[in-house]
């Protein structure tokens, strides 16, 4: 299928093929899940396999409704998502062999192989997930999929994985995607490239996710430790802006004009980004319109942006030359128009 990305400046969002995505740098899926493994040690992998599964398997239900994806037979169709996935910096998987309902997976380059911080055994939680979410859509039945082969071991140049297909087909769980299918003058098409390894957005090693992930995931985590959540969202955030960090974020300053926060939306599509100041230049607040953090894949009713709030805080230094820590005062996710960040 073709990759369409496009950047939405009214809002400050990233859309792929219509469909709203974030544009994050590469480690990124690593540094998650290292912030959760310190808390919640071996459960972290059934949730991110949780997770992925079914953020992904929603994703591709979406990109199919909107025929964007078609289904055209197993071959075409393994195809069409393998070079999809290859195009979101995600990793270059293949079919090695299938016989009868048994498939086996190579993923060369993949985003989520590393090694777990606690203890020395394999961490590929995420490619688990994507795998079951694809093979779902596929074989249309239940599939389970375990890791054979990690390269973070050193037992192999890329990862390995079995997919067994069930006789049965279970009842999935959907998250629906965020759609903007009007005409918007606003929107610009962005350039992915790519070489051996990676691709690049904005001349940074990007992995590009469905929006819905990280709500969905900080949902799950909520209902497992409750606020707990809130410290693995600083953390996450404070090793996102590491990544950030990286880079030469002046380059891309210059080539929109921009020299406030405002230019962490291009970089990464979180939502609009407006700072406000006095008329002698001193910070009051920073406004965060369509604010990824504070989308609702639950009932929960409370400020949500803790992780925004932290990469905003690790990147204020970088950006502005002003080191900045910020607190939600207001936050969309309770009703509130705009998610709004006052200065401690």
């Amino acid at each position: 299928m073709e990759i369409k990305l496009e950047y939405d400046d009214e809002r400050g969002i990233y859309l792929l093929n219509k469909i709203r995505v974030l544009v994050l740098p590469k480690g990124s899926l690593e540094s998650l899940q290292n912030s959760v493994n310190m808390i919640l040690g071996l459960a972290t992998k059934s949730i991110f396999q949780e997770v992925s599964s079914t953020v992904f398997y929603s994703f591709l239900q979406d990109l199919i409704k909107r025929k964007s994806l078609k289904i055209r037979g197993e071959e075409r169709t393994e195809i069409e998502i393998f070079d999809l996935f290859k195009g979101m910096g995600l990793g270059r998987i293949n079919k090695v062999s299938s016989d009868l309902n048994v498939y086996k997976i190579s993923i060369d380059g993949s985003a989520n192989s590393f090694l777990n911080l606690i203890s020395n055994s394999p961490y590929c939680f995420n490619s688990i997930g994507i795998l079951t979410g694809i093979y779902r859509i596929i074989t249309n039945r239940d599939v389970e999929v375990t890791e054979e082969k990690c390269r973070s071991t050193g037992d192999s140049d890329m990862d390995y994985f079995n997919i067994d297909v069930k006789d049965e087909k279970g009842e999935y769980s959907y998250i629906p995607s965020q759609i903007f299918d009007e005409k918007n003058q606003n929107l610009r098409a962005v350039e992915i490239t790519t070489d051996e390894t990676d691709i690049f957005v904005n001349s940074i090693p990007s992995e590009i996710m469905p929006v819905v992930y990280f709500p969905y995931l900080f949902s799950k985590l909520r209902k497992i430790i409750g606020q707990g959540v809130y410290g693995i969202e600083n953390q996450a955030g404070k090793e996102l802006a590491k990544l950030y960090q990286q880079y030469n974020l002046q380059i891309i300053k210059e080539k929109y004009g921009l020299n406030d926060l405002s230019i962490i939306s291009i970089l990464s599509g979180f939502g609009k980004i407006k700072t406000l100041k006095t008329d002698l230049g001193y910070f009051l607040e920073v406004d965060v319109y369509n604010s990824f953090n504070a989308l609702h894949v639950d009932d929960a009713i409370e400020k949500r942006c803790f992780l925004l709030g932290s990469v905003l805080s690790g990147l204020s230094y970088k950006i502005t030359g002003t080191m900045l820590k910020l607190n939600e005062k207001e936050c969309s996710a309770i009703n509130n128009e705009v998610c709004k960040f006052s200065f401690e």
